[in-house]
């Protein structure tokens, strides 16, 4: 006979900086291709913070798949301290984000949890990308939900809504868990999902309206924190 799963069956995850080190990696990659350049130091941060904000920019603005939306990004940074970049240098930028760590809480985690749960992605990826991701993860999630289906991205509430009707399931009845308040938190709580688990790995400061949510630092108290 089937083990009968939990009420709230579905536990629905954020992938970039819940799931994998996709900043960090980012970071480590912009810092090889500008470094050669003389960008270190105070330069180097100015071009990574105008990374950062123009990739921002881009995904609230007309819909472009995240490797565009990485190499504009890029191009942005780069012109933001007067260096040229190559096109070898745009692949190390991309395979970043493919080669980016899983945290090393994340297996054991995912890995309890599917006795129990059905596991999803929500990212704001591509095909392209994530399957190199998951591969990483090491687990088979039982939907994945990406910014290229609903031709937007995190926090617009589209894509949370193509995930309800992807898993057929009211919102009430699903836990996310998240690190980004912006991308992830803050929707997930206007629509009312069950439950949204704030995964605070960079001890962030604590935001108006986190003391309703429950806060945890990794993964790995994860399974104990649902039961």
């Amino acid at each position: 006979m089937e083990k009968k799963l939990k009420p709230n069956k579905w536990v629905t995850f954020d992938c970039y900086d819940t799931l994998v080190d996709y900043t960090n990696s980012k970071r480590k990659a912009l810092s090889r291709i500008m470094k050669p350049k003389g960008i270190v130091a105070e330069k180097f941060k100015k071009s990574f913070d105008a990374f950062e904000a123009h990739e921002k920019e881009l995904q609230n603005g007309p819909f472009i798949p995240l490797s565009e939306v990485i190499l504009e990004s890029l191009k942005f940074a780069s012109k933001s301290v007067g260096v040229n970049i190559t096109i070898d240098e745009k692949l190390t930028m991309i395979n970043s984000i493919k080669e980016a760590q899983a945290f090393p809480d994340v297996f054991p985690a995912l890995n309890k949890l599917k006795k129990d749960y059905k596991l999803a992605i929500l990212s704001n990826s591509e095909p392209s990308i994530i399957k190199h991701n998951i591969s990483t993860i090491g687990i088979e999630f039982n939907a994945v939900v990406l910014a290229t289906d609903a031709n937007c991205y995190k926090p617009n509430p589209r894509i949370f809504k193509k995930l309800l009707e992807r898993i057929d399931e009211p919102a009430n009845n699903i836990t996310h868990v998240a690190q980004s308040f912006y991308h992830d938190v803050k929707q997930a709580k206007s629509l009312n999902f069950g439950r949204i688990i704030w995964v605070n790995r960079f001890n962030q400061k604590e935001h108006h309206d986190s003391k309703s949510l429950t806060q945890i630092k990794d993964l790995s108290t994860l399974v104990n924190v649902l039961k």
